[in-house]
């Protein structure tokens, strides 16, 4: 057993790794991310979807055989019948299905190459923990979301339709997080977890008792060529730039409003939207409507390195959303030194401190919509503060970077070890 306590000693890890994708952002993004710099400390077989996802990673491993020397990939096929007669139901049904067959081919993996951890790594959400926590070898869960709920003060800026959707969600989300048995499980059965944020460390530690870590799920990437910024430049409009899909949570109208509140300001700043989905048409209206349509510049659903670009040309990112985890885009902007204006509250609430960005309480519509405004305000009156700020979204994504992230992970893994044979010991910190 001594061996196993040894901090420098490489685990033989198995990783449940359902979207894990070497040119994608979100979900797969993020997935393949933690399996390439864990593979920097462990050797590691990652269970991912076969169809979708295991052959990006296996094409990059082929051009990359320093890593395949330390990442395993075992494609799992998702069979997904019924979906195109009831998409939402049985899409969890399918998705339910795919963790159990990746159950099995873990069984049999497991009496083949004998592993020392099992990491459910992704999606994810609470709801869904898989079966990896039934092996008898020590499991770690991390990080788990999910659990955040959209305030009920927020849902008349939703529009009809997503206020709801997000009604019934936090009644079921509120019901569902507190029955599930399988959850409930696989929280006991865990050897170490970790949370994904703030919300859902206080909802893991209500429901079941559980301390936790706050590992946000995204890290950022090491840019080493400095992007010039144009703080001095106190002529130019001061460029925003909001990133993400047209969905009611991610409301942007609080943007348009706020931008609506800085009529004096009129030529001094301009905002570049980037996405699509369903409220486009919407939000569209909306910013005709508050006289804002013309400093808006909607540029749609772009390719990811050219979105990047168009990121990069900007001076600060607008992230008004009120619910999800961390989101990429939060840790994209920092890397490329933009400094972040966002709601205090979620994994982005926990990651942008005030070295980095300007964040507004999750208080009401009115708060949220003056406290916008007022931010950027500071911005184009201030290009000092924007010039200082610029420089700590830089040292904090170099502070949130994935290569720190795995470290932190791999102290995770030696804990859940510890806790397998003697017993556990409380989690404390945060990261």
């Amino acid at each position: 057993m001594s061996n196993v306590y040894g901090n420098s000693r490489c685990l033989k890890v198995l990783v449940s790794a359902y979207a894990c994708h070497p040119e994608m952002g979100s979900e797969p993004g993020m997935g393949w991310n933690w399996v390439k710099h864990l593979s920097e400390h462990h050797e590691l077989w990652v269970l991912t979807e076969e169809n979708r996802f295991a052959p990006a990673v296996l094409a990059y491993l082929d051009s990359h055989p320093e890593l395949a020397r330390s990442i395993h990939v075992i494609g799992v096929p998702r069979q997904r019948f019924g979906e195109w007669l009831w998409a939402k139901f049985f899409y969890y049904w399918t998705y339910r299905r795919w963790h159990w067959d990746a159950y099995k081919k873990a069984l049999e993996l497991h009496r083949t190459v004998g592993f020392d951890l099992v990491h459910q790594l992704n999606m994810i959400g609470y709801r869904e923990p898989g079966y990896l926590w039934r092996l008898d070898i020590p499991f770690v869960w991390a990080p788990i979301g999910g659990h955040a709920q959209m305030p009920w003060q927020f849902l008349p800026i939703l529009g009809w339709r997503g206020a709801l959707e997000h009604a019934v969600r936090n009644v079921l989300n509120a019901i569902q997080m507190r029955t599930s048995r399988r959850v409930s499980q696989a929280m006991e059965r865990a050897n170490a977890l970790a949370s994904a944020a703030r919300e859902d460390q206080a909802a893991i530690l209500s429901i079941h008792g559980k301390e936790t870590l706050v590992i946000n799920e995204m890290g950022a990437l090491r840019i080493t060529s400095q992007i010039e910024r144009n703080a001095a430049g106190q002529s130019l409009p001061l460029r925003l730039v909001w990133c993400g899909v047209f969905v009611s949570r991610k409301a942007l109208p609080i943007g348009l409003h706020a931008l609506r509140r800085l009529d004096a300001f009129a030529g001094a700043v301009e905002l570049h939207i980037l996405g699509n989905g369903v409220c486009e048409r919407e939000w569209k209206a909306l910013a005709d409507q508050l006289g804002v349509a013309g400093i808006c510049h909607w540029h749609g659903m772009l390719p990811h390195a050219q979105a990047q670009e168009i990121m990069k040309s900007c001076d600060a990112l607008l992230f008004t959303s009120l619910q999800e985890a961390t989101s990429a885009v939060v840790m994209e902007a920092m890397q490329f030194g933009l400094p972040v204006l966002c709601h205090d509250a979620c994994g982005f609430g926990a990651v942008v401190d005030a070295s980095c960005g300007i964040k507004i309480p999750l208080k009401d519509i009115n708060t949220s919509i003056h406290g916008f405004a007022d931010a950027i305000r500071r911005l184009i009156e201030d290009r000092a503060e924007l010039a200082m700020l610029s420089e700590g979204a830089r040292q904090r994504a170099a502070a949130l970077s994935w290569e720190n992230k795995a470290a932190i992970m791999n102290g995770v893994y030696r804990e859940a070890i510890l806790n397998f044979f003697e017993g556990p010991v409380i989690a404390t910190g945060a990261s």
